[in-house]
């Protein structure tokens, strides 16, 4: 279960894929994720290239939702959180006793607050672009689309990612994961 102030509104984002060439491989290397770590029937799946749209995005991507939530927190607790550096900063010159800041604080304080709150919620934004995504999921894609089969990994915790991860590399099959 995630902490109520994350910046993620997924409940499951530590994903890993890996591709085969045929389903039988698929199949045998899920079943050792299975047998050897603490992951359960819902969290790994194998993606067949004539799996329909829709059957294929929801194993590849379980939350849909997860997005819209993961961009309202980010942009709020980064947002909120460039504002109280803003706050911090003007704090810390205006004990140093710098002029400008001395002499005119309000307007100092209202553009840091404003300028770094800005800078926070682009952070909340490249957060919710989900840059770690991107290769999970244009692998998986192109390996579909030239008829491979895609195991998929939905991980629960970091922890579970790791033991998934560990196994694969034991049987020497090359995944690739999101942070």
């Amino acid at each position: 279960m995630k902490p109520a102030k994350s910046l993620s509104g997924e409940k499951i984002d530590h994903k890993a894929t890996a591709i085969f060439d045929n389903e039988a491989d698929a199949e045998k290397a899920a079943w050792a994720v299975l047998d050897a770590t603490s992951l359960e029937d819902n969290q790994v799946f194998v993606i067949r290239p004539e799996d329909h749209d829709e059957n294929r995005e929801l194993k590849l991507e379980p939350e849909p939702t997860g997005m819209w939530k993961t961009m309202i927190r980010s942009h709020i607790w980064l947002g909120l959180a460039g504002a109280g550096a803003g706050v911090v900063l003007i704090l810390v010159l205006s004990a140093l006793g710098i002029p400008f800041i001395t002499q005119n604080f309000v307007v100092a304080l209202a553009l840091a607050v404003a300028f770094l709150a800005v800078i926070g919620m682009m952070f909340g934004g490249l957060v919710t672009s989900r840059p770690d995504h991107m290769p999970y999921m244009a692998k998986a894609n192109s390996a579909l689309q030239k008829g491979q089969y895609v195991l998929t990994v939905h991980a629960a915790t970091a922890a579970q990612l790791k033991e998934a991860k560990a196994e694969l590399n034991k049987k020497h099959i090359k995944a690739i994961r999101t942070l």
